[in-house]
């Protein structure tokens, strides 16, 4: 079974295309960081990145809703392809078939929040 759930982050505005039968098809860019400690450190790795494709009416609807930095979750399968670069040499895409995606959002620091959560419950 071929199947990848992972998180990154949106590395472009996800694009929409249509094919001659006119089947939707978004497409975008996901970038997955990794952190690695060195000296007692954590510090940022090498970032992989993946193209991820959608099709049909959720390919209409990711363009809608997801933009460039979103981070997100998404599952489907995942493929390898090979192809020459401009510049003669050869290289690898790592393509997502993607069946679902998930933002998953970020919170802000509260200014005044108490560290040891202490503070009585609003309700």
């Amino acid at each position: 079974m071929n199947y990848i759930i992972i998180t990154g982050n949106l590395g472009n505005d996800p694009v929409l295309k249509f094919s001659k039968d006119n089947k939707a098809l978004a497409s975008f860019s996901l970038a997955v960081g990794q952190r690695v400690k060195e000296n007692g450190e954590w510090v940022d790795a090498k970032t992989m990145w993946f193209q991820v494709k959608f099709f049909g009416v959720p390919a209409e609807k990711v363009v809608d809703r997801y933009k460039k930095g979103d981070t997100v979750t998404v599952s489907g399968r995942l493929e390898e392809s090979f192809y020459t670069a401009k510049d003669g040499e050869e290289k690898s895409s790592k393509d997502i078939f993607a069946f679902d995606i998930n933002k998953i959002e970020r919170y802000t620091k509260l200014e005044n929040a108490d560290p040891a959560g202490t503070d009585k419950a609003p309700f």
